[in-house]
């Protein structure tokens, strides 16, 4: 039998989870009797870089490479099958004007853009960063990139792949085996985490962040469902309001509940806008805003719009998450900022305060959002939601859509809105709550330990930090 040869590469690994993943991807290839297996190991050139990071300090490879290697020892990975990527002499990268010139930069053919300049804007938080400030940063990611493509060049002469499989796609070391796959039709298939920490997300020749693949999983995978999809749906909404940790840590756990803003007035008609991570989703082409160029300009032409309406009070609450991006005064942190001594019926509550975001949803008249999930849970909560951007949940009716400022407008001046039925919010809730196939060989006890194949993984510092918040 003449077997497949496949190119495997992870990327990074220095947390139970991520290690779990690895080996749990790694034996199930290896257990297809038609794959023959080869993982392209970074061989520690990229410290910090290989992620979204710009560490390299001495020792931060070893806690990747050591344990990746003894779970490949251990899923029976043949050593000559591991292939070392080797430094090599690159040209030049050029000095870029933009972030959009980057963004679409070329290499031999390959467009490799995407990762370098997304990476930078995850490390910094920032949509719109100075190039002046990362520059190097950047044409360091763009040369590991340019490195890892001609190794690919080199290994597929020798072995020819029909498939290749990565973690996420994005990362400076798997966007060019997803960038090389695609411009050569290589079939291809990239991991990330599921619905939970024992769920492993499986996306084909697509990566996690394709929105209209997303849309179309979330109606498949509710079609497909058995007669708990209700009941499956409705824990999602609930586990969520309490804080339960679900793929990733809660945002509103620690929010004192019931605490609203002290200047609230039930008097008034309480609109509230919950705002979404700009960077996160920017330098994606599918997730562009349909009539504004960011989320920002939608809202200060929104609140622009309203500033002479003494009937209505607009509650701004930045996303939890943005709270590093605070910090680091980023662009969305600035651009909100101008807003706060404009727009007088306009408060702002910080990433950081302890504001109860669902007491804000259930004493707001109207939700207005553009990309957060908050704009599907709000009609569950039974409340009239309006977003007006790109949603997971756009073909669901289960939040009124605008496609314009118009639209928008009209929405929210609209006295007679209801909201939409609860149970169409359903099969978003369903997906979030189950997708992912369940892991065969790794068994995780919480984020930070886990087992796989017998091989206890123990993060020590961080297991300690999360038992001393309990």
């Amino acid at each position: 039998m003449v077997k497949k040869n496949i190119l495997f590469t992870y990327g990074h690994a220095r947390a139970p989870q991520s290690w779990g993943m690895f080996g749990e991807i790694l034996k199930r290839l290896l257990d297809n009797p038609e794959y023959e297996v080869y993982l392209l190991d970074c061989n520690g050139n990229f410290p910090g870089y290989c992620w979204y990071g710009t560490c390299s300090k001495i020792g931060y490879c070893s806690k990747c490479l050591k344990p990746c290697h003894k779970i490949a020892q251990m899923t029976g990975l043949k050593k000559e099958n591991i292939l070392k990527i080797k430094k090599l002499n690159i040209p030049q990268i050029p000095k870029f004007s933009s972030l959009d010139e980057a963004l679409h930069y070329d290499y031999k053919g390959y467009n490799i853009g995407l990762s370098p300049v997304s990476s930078i804007m995850t490390i910094t938080r920032d949509y719109d960063y100075s190039l002046k400030k990362w520059g190097k940063h950047l044409a360091k990611i763009f040369k590991i990139e340019c490195i890892i493509l001609e190794n690919i060049f080199k290994y597929n002469k020798e072995f020819h792949f029909d498939e290749i499989h990565c973690f996420t796609g994005r990362t400076p070391i798997t966007y060019p085996l997803v960038s090389f796959a695609e411009t050569n039709k290589i079939p291809y298939v990239t991991y990330e985490v599921g619905a939970n920490i024992n769920k492993l997300g499986i996306y084909n020749n697509t990566v996690v962040h394709d929105f209209d693949n997303l849309k179309k999983d979330i109606k498949t995978l509710w079609n497909e469902a058995g007669d708990d999809r209700n009941q499956l749906a409705e824990e999602w909404f609930h586990n969520r309001r309490v804080g339960k940790f679900q793929a990733i840590e809660s945002f509103t756990k620690d929010q004192v509940k019931n605490l609203l803003p002290e200047n609230f007035d039930f008097n008034k008609q309480n609109i509230v806008f919950f705002n979404s991570s700009i960077d996160e989703i920017y330098a994606f082409d599918c997730w562009k805003h349909p009539f504004a160029k960011t989320e920002n300009e939608l809202l200060e032409n929104l609140f622009e719009h309203y500033k002479d309406d003494s009937d209505k009070h607009f509650y701004l609450r930045i996303h939890p998450n943005l709270t590093i991006s605070k910090k680091n005064n980023t662009t969305q942190i600035r651009e909100i900022r101008k807003f706060k001594d404009k727009f007088k019926n306009l408060t702002i509550i910080e990433p950081d305060e302890k504001i109860d975001t669902y007491a804000l949803m259930d004493s707001c008249d109207k939700v207005v959002t553009t990309y957060s999930t908050t704009g599907f849970e709000a009609t569950y909560w039974g409340k009239v939601s309006i977003f007006a951007g790109k949603a997971p949940y756009e073909d669901l009716d289960c939040a009124y859509q605008a496609k314009s400022y118009d639209e928008l407008y009209a929405l929210i001046d609209n006295p007679n809105l209801k909201p939409k039925p609860k149970e169409n919010t359903y099969p978003y809730a369903y997906y979030n709550e189950t997708f992912g196939e369940d892991y065969k060989y790794y068994k995780a006890k919480s984020p930070h330990e886990g087992n796989f194949m017998g091989l206890e993984l123990i993060d020590k510092r961080k297991l300690r930090k999360q038992n001393a918040k309990k």
